[in-house]
């Protein structure tokens, strides 16, 4: 026959048990600090701004600009980690043996490429759009050819006072034209040009010296126009190798002499149509 177990004896065994469970409790509802490292797989740098959260709770922290984060967490928690241009990943925290001593784990992230659809960007809308708008746009006005080379009253003077500067006295110029004479060497033969090439060049004198121009340099029009360009045409000797600023300012000091005596240029239109012709160099 059995004896029967003392009560005492239970009473110990209830009591042995109920403390485990406590302290099996306690040990799993005990937080621990950890610390870490968020690099690149690849490069193995620090990722800056990397998101950390505990899985079971999901709140986290971010890394810093060295890639360390600090984070409580309960024994056997999972982190969830992610990062822009990095795949997501989750990380089961290793055992901790000693909690006095937070541990510093070192953790990887792939990288990811994310590639993205085509995309066409218009200015204006769509390419209909575009088209439409391209089509309605006006160009800008047509810049007159004098309009560049307009001289100021400021420059027209400092041009005289170096004309006159290189001008020498007037017993120089005796002096220099006596010897010109006596040691004058004969004139080479022009050139003799064909037709066609007398013709090219009368298109580019044209292109430098014509009634379109002087009209944008002076502003004068019509029958004025016409007697000034007549009068241009008798003082002046304009080649096509002379360039365009040698041209128009004499253009326009030829215009101040016509402003002061318009009856001599009157006189030069009445001329030329006497003589019913305008030299070969100067023709519209």
């Amino acid at each position: 026959m059995m004896k029967p177990i003392p009560k005492s004896l239970i009473f110990i065994c209830f009591i042995l048990l109920t403390l485990n469970s406590v302290a099996q409790e306690f040990s799993q509802d005990s937080t621990i600090s950890i610390s870490g490292l968020i690099l690149s797989d690849k490069e193995k740098e620090p990722i800056e701004d990397a998101i950390i959260t505990i899985k079971r709770t999901r709140r986290g922290v971010i890394s810093d600009s060295s890639g360390v984060f600090h984070l409580q967490i309960l024994p056997k928690d999972t982190l969830v980690i992610s990062s822009m241009g990095f795949e997501m990943i989750q990380w089961p925290v290793p055992a901790v043996t000693d909690p006095n001593f937070p541990p510093f784990f070192k953790i990887y992230l792939k990288d990811q490429a994310v590639p993205l659809k085509e995309v066409n960007v218009y200015a204006l809308g769509t390419y209909d759009d575009f088209k439409e708008e391209f089509v309605k746009k006006k160009l800008p006005p047509k810049k007159k050819k004098g309009e560049g080379f307009k001289l100021s009253e400021a420059q027209m003077f400092e041009i005289k006072l170096k004309e006159q500067a290189r001008t020498p006295p007037n017993v120089v110029a005796g002096l220099i034209g006596l010897g010109s004479k006596l040691f004058k060497k004969k004139k080479k033969p022009q050139p003799v040009f064909s037709n066609e090439i007398n013709y090219l060049h009368q298109q580019m004198l044209q292109e430098k010296f014509n009634r379109e121009i002087v009209s944008d340099l002076t502003g004068e029009s019509g029958k004025t126009l016409e007697q000034l360009y007549a009068f241009i045409c008798k003082n002046s000797d304009f080649t096509y190798q002379d360039s365009d600023l040698d041209i128009q300012t004499k253009i326009l000091e030829l215009y101040k002499e016509y402003k002061l005596d318009p009856e001599k240029a009157n006189s030069s239109l009445l001329q030329l149509k006497k003589e019913d012709k305008i030299p070969n160099h100067l023709r519209p």
